[in-house]
């Protein structure tokens, strides 16, 4: 059985900056501490637009897993489509979109579907997702904070751009 999750934050970052911090595959490690290792294995990236293969090894308690996904980076859409290629799971692929709004700051559309092919550990992650996606995200969002500068106005009424967006779940 699958599960899916959605989340549609603004961050006071730009577009370029966000894409560059996701894009970056390679420092995951340095800033997601439940990822212990991260190797590209094929990268046919070229100014931000192409594909990247990507072995990732995890450790989450007493659960030690590694899988490979597929990266397709699209920088002048600041569109970035994960799928998976092997590993614990039946099913994982995940989409971020980066959004411009008017201050200069950006709305992030994040979408992930995943399903283990055990379903021990799928039920361990299912008791706990909504923390786990807020660990992952709360983790770029640490990190964007390290390395960029914020731009925009805090307190800006975007409801208006909510309007013309299509939603994270329109666009999955």
């Amino acid at each position: 059985m699958s599960a899916e999750h959605v989340e549609r934050m603004r961050l006071r970052y730009r577009p370029e900056d966000l894409f560059e911090l996701v894009s970056d595959v390679r420092r995951y490690p340095d800033f997601i501490k439940l990822i212990t290792a991260m190797r590209v294995t094929r990268d046919a990236v070229v100014d931000g637009v192409g594909e990247l293969d990507a072995e990732a090894r995890v450790r989450y308690k007493f659960v030690r897993e590694g899988f490979t996904t597929r990266v397709m980076l699209d920088a002048p859409s600041f569109a970035i489509d994960v799928t998976y290629l092997s590993g614990p799971f039946h099913e994982l692929a995940n989409r971020w979109r980066f959004h411009r709004l008017e201050d200069g700051s950006t709305l992030v559309d994040f979408w992930i579907r995943y399903g283990f092919k055990n379903p021990v550990l799928q039920m361990l992650l299912d008791g706990s997702r909504t923390r786990a996606i807020r660990y992952l995200i709360g983790a770029f969002e640490a990190e964007a904070a390290k390395r960029f500068e914020p731009v925009g106005d805090p307190d800006l009424d975007y409801t208006e751009a909510l309007k013309r967006i299509p939603t994270p779940e329109a666009s999955a």
